[in-house]
């Protein structure tokens, strides 16, 4: 039985570029926090260790705390300035890169690009590629993101933890896209924020 909604395209180099151009942006910013957020611990820390910031008035422990949360949450604000403006970039330029390299070791390998098929059911959708079928559930999608061309998601899968799952917005066979994202955001419960958009152009 086919599904409600179905798609279907090759895997190119553009597009598997594509795909990793959205993966890196979803995990730039939550990178960036991780470095100031264990940066900040790791001064705090040594400073409670080798300062004598501890043996001084309540007062002044009390300024100290208040001149350290705002001078880290500073950091947390440029953070993540320098993850949209440089961090970008990078994450754009490291993707084309890797973008080629994955396409170039599947033609050695396939000699042709993954001819893939996706079909969306009621409660979960299959994928088709290059011989090998696999199912995931709407019930496990976690986050939903979207950029000029592609749809991606984020879905635990029990047997791998957090899987990466992208395709075209131009493989839609037969039907409008708008009226698909509308039925993936009432399929997918456990997403909270809607559907996030990046910019990867």
């Amino acid at each position: 039985m086919k599904g409600k909604y179905q798609f279907r395209y090759i895997e190119t180099e553009e597009v598997l570029t594509d795909f990793l151009k959205v993966h890196g942006m979803t995990k730039i910013s939550k990178n960036y926090k991780i470095v100031v957020f264990t940066g900040g611990l790791f001064i705090l820390l040594f400073m409670l260790v080798y300062s004598n910031v501890l043996h001084g008035t309540a007062g002044s422990i009390a300024f100290f705390a208040i001149k350290y949360l705002v001078c880290w949450a500073l950091a947390f604000v440029i953070a993540e300035v320098l993850a949209r403006t440089f961090g970008k970039k990078m994450e754009m330029l490291a993707s084309t890169g890797d973008g080629q390299t994955m396409y170039e070791e599947r033609m050695k390998k396939w000699k042709e690009p993954f001819n893939v098929k996706l079909e969306f059911g009621k409660d979960s959708w299959t994928s088709f590629v290059h011989g090998n079928k696999q199912t995931l559930y709407y019930k496990n999608v976690e986050r939903i993101i979207e950029s000029e061309k592609i749809i991606a998601m984020i879905v635990y899968v029990e047997t791998g933890g957090k899987k990466f799952f992208g395709f075209p917005k131009d493989g839609i066979q037969d039907a409008d896209i708008e009226e698909f994202k509308q039925f993936l955001i009432q399929k997918c419960t456990g997403v909270k924020k809607g559907i996030e958009k990046v910019n990867i152009e």
